[in-house]
């Protein structure tokens, strides 16, 4: 096997990596719910690291599992024996063998390169990249004073997302049915089954938390978690995440549309990721009405503003245009360096002197 040559994907089938991205995606964001026979799926997925079945205890939402792990673990037992490192080792091997199998080489096609992350020669690692921030959203962003105690307590709370193993599902789906490698049927069909029910999983020696799909995801164009006055996960039991653009928002933000957002707020925000976001969503137009922007300079219908107020990691400089027709004010954020309107305006188009524009818009 070792004097076989490094192989390459044909142009097709390199272009129909996507579209097993896509698919598998597209099945771990559904928000259906599907009725799975939850007890065959533990069966499997136990059987695979030589376990016998757990006792399976349905949530309906992370925050509901935290908090059975937690009553669990303080009435009868230590729920210190977490499986997923266990089930993480039997899907690399698959995918180790994918590899020799195919002998593919690694080539300047990103849907490749992208692909094969899981396999990397003798230095094999568990691929779980979430760039959705679905997971870390869900768990790590959680406020809650049980997560704290989850902590505080030391319980493995590592688990199986399907928001994880997208890649995983498609890596598999791909070798098999593309390049026809041998494979396990038992565990591809875990790996699907992880994917179709679409909840997190939390598998322990002797219990499996097992949670229900979301009732409501929401996403911007990037596939970063989004809503606006409203929230943009949503669980059955009514437990919901507010978030805008990727980033988790509290509640008293969330709960409100961009468009009640009181600038005021970013004198009293200490977090300055939240404080970017509100500035985003609030829009420099409102802040400078009503946090009283000092003007430094001006040229023409251009005014060069600057808030006084500390309420980013860097000074805010402002360049203010009045349209002389319109008359609708553009506010645009210039470096802190910026001294004068006109080199403002400058900076804006790229370095061109307002005194070169022949006709001024």
């Amino acid at each position: 096997m070792s004097n076989q040559k490094s192989k390459k994907l044909t142009p097709e089938q390199e272009a129909l990596i996507l579209n097993y991205w896509q698919k598998w995606r597209n099945i771990a964001f559904s928000t259906e719910a599907i009725n799975n026979n939850v007890l065959e799926f533990a069966e499997k997925l136990y059987s695979l690291v030589n376990k016998r079945s757990p006792q399976i205890i349905l949530c309906n939402s992370p925050y509901a599992a935290i908090n059975e792990m937690l009553l669990l673990n303080s009435s009868q037992c230590q729920l210190n024996n977490n499986l997923v490192g266990n089930i993480e080792k039997i899907v690399n091997k698959q995918l180790k063998d994918f590899w020799k199998q195919t002998l593919l080489k690694k080539s300047s096609s990103n849907h490749l390169n992208y692909l094969l992350r899981s396999l990397d020669g003798d230095n094999l690692e568990f691929y779980t990249e979430n760039p959705f921030n679905l997971l870390n959203m869900i768990l790590s962003g959680n406020q809650s004073e049980l997560v704290w105690r989850l902590w505080s307590k030391k319980i493995n709370y590592v688990c199986i997302s399907p928001f994880n193993w997208i890649y995983i599902a498609a890596t598999f789906d791909f070798f098999i049915s593309e390049l026809n490698c041998y494979y396990d049927p038992d565990l591809y069909q875990v790996v699907q089954q992880v994917l179709l029910m679409g909840g997190i999983i939390f598998p322990f020696n002797g219990f499996c938390f097992v949670c229900a799909r979301s009732t409501k995801l929401s996403f911007d164009h990037e596939y970063l978690l989004h809503a606006e006055g409203e929230a943009a996960v949503q669980f059955a039991d009514g437990y919901s995440i507010y978030a805008y653009h990727g980033v988790r928002l509290p509640d008293k933000y969330g709960k409100l549309h961009p468009e009640e957002w009181q600038p005021k707020w970013l004198l009293e925000e200490k977090n300055a990721e939240l404080r970017r976001v509100l500035i985003q969503g609030i829009g420099y137009s409102r802040i400078i009405e009503q946090l009283q922007a000092v003007e430094l300079d001006s040229w023409q219908e251009y005014t060069l503003l600057k808030i006084n107020s500390n309420i980013d990691v860097e000074p805010i400089y402002l360049l203010k245009m009045t349209c002389p027709s319109t008359q609708r004010i553009h506010v645009l954020r210039v470096p802190p360096d910026i001294k004068s309107a006109q080199d403002g305006i400058s900076w804006v188009n790229w370095g061109i002197a307002p005194e070169e524009f022949s006709v001024q818009t």
